[in-house]
């Protein structure tokens, strides 16, 4: 009985919370948005270089005050790597190879508006899943597929924490950059993580 009880007191505590937190004027909003992303895979066994990739999605809004917003996403965004690989053994150089992982990701992010309007800074958790691979190695023939093996050795979801500051104008358009970094292996077999920057431009309707 006592533990009911306890739990009646928090449920309400929270909710008193919420109540002080989300004032009457609160508002939704929608928009777009687009931009290019800069990532690769942290790795201690090779080298890897940065990738540039396309991302583009929908962001919803909610005012919680004046100083603050809820914002999630839904964007897809192309990530992976870039490195160099040795093909076979009698190679005197290595060859480039390419990684092209594309995701669908959904952050969920706390946006603080320190002067109430124009400037912002924005963190949160951010879940993806990955919706196609395609690696590409230099002098690797087109029309045969890499080993299937290789394939199945990426993990489909990524678990992370993002980070970022922007600017949102008054007629609605923003601009922000941020920095995605990684929490789960991007691979079954080898703690590699995530890490990538976020450059987009959009507009909140």
């Amino acid at each position: 009985m006592m533990k009911k009880e306890n739990l009646k007191r928090i449920i309400l505590g929270l909710c008193l919370c919420m109540a002080a937190v989300v004032p009457s004027h609160a508002q939704w909003g929608f928009g777009v948005k687009a931009g290019i992303t800069s990532s690769t895979v942290s790795n201690k066994y090779w080298d890897n270089k940065q990738k540039i990739g396309l991302l583009a999605g929908g962001v919803v809004t909610y005012e919680l005050n004046e100083h603050f917003d809820l914002q999630g996403e839904l964007y897809y965004a192309n990530r992976g790597y870039k490195t160099e690989v040795y093909t076979e053994v009698s190679d005197q150089k290595p060859h480039d190879w390419k990684s092209s992982l594309s995701y669908l990701n959904l952050p969920v992010l706390l946006k603080w508006f320190p002067m109430g309007q124009g400037v912002y800074v924005e963190a949160g958790p951010q879940l993806g899943y990955m919706l196609d691979i395609s690696n590409d190695r230099e002098g690797w023939p087109k029309n045969e597929p890499l080993d299937q093996d290789l394939q199945e050795n990426y993990k489909r979801w990524d678990f992370g924490i993002v980070g970022g500051i922007g600017f949102l104008f008054p007629n609605g358009l923003f601009a922000d950059i941020r920095y995605d970094l990684g929490l789960t292996a991007v691979f079954k077999e080898a703690k590699s993580k995530q890490r990538a920057w976020e450059f987009s431009v959009g507009y909140m309707f």
